[in-house]
């Protein structure tokens, strides 16, 4: 009898909305190019949603329903303040190299440009975080020696990777 009920309650558990929020962060460093290239990976409905949040406007990441130039600045502005490379120098650079919408996905492109060998490397990552206070955003790291997770949340969104 027991099995029975566990049997019948299966498929009502499959209709529970289970809401997750993550993104994922590719983060290249190469010593020979002084960069720092980043690819950031959201779920373009999550995007959306904070960058409607952070420009106080109504936005789609849909490419034919928003100007892309416009599009594009705000990505870039929205990027630049929410992860932040700390303690480089004022020759450093951002570089903001594009984005792509991928239907349920956005891969947004960008690098640090030149930055000088360093020993420690120290970042925030705080996307999504004004719009989704549960929202987790994993950063791999990679280097040409190393390869590193970091788990960002709400109450933890700095790291430091030692080289």
């Amino acid at each position: 009898m027991r099995s029975l009920w566990v049997l019948l309650l299966i498929p009502l558990l499959a209709f529970v909305p289970h809401k997750y929020y993550v993104s994922t962060t590719d983060m290249y460093y190469k010593p020979e190019k002084q960069q720092l290239q980043l690819v950031v990976r959201v779920f373009t409905d999550d995007f959306s949603r904070a960058l409607s949040h952070y420009s106080s406007e109504e936005i789609s990441l849909d490419p034919d329903t928003q100007a892309a130039e416009a599009t594009e600045q705000l990505i870039s502005n929205y990027f630049k303040d929410h992860f932040v490379v700390h303690g480089l120098e004022e020759i450093a650079s951002f570089s903001f190299v594009g984005w792509e919408y991928k239907q349920d996905q956005t891969h947004v492109y960008a690098s640090f440009d030149n930055i000088p060998e360093m020993d420690i490397l120290e970042w925030s990552n705080v996307f999504l975080f004004d719009a989704f206070p549960d929202q987790k955003n994993i950063v791999t790291l990679t280097t040409l020696n190393y390869k590193k997770s970091f788990l960002h949340t709400k109450e933890r969104s700095f790291a430091q990777f030692n080289f």
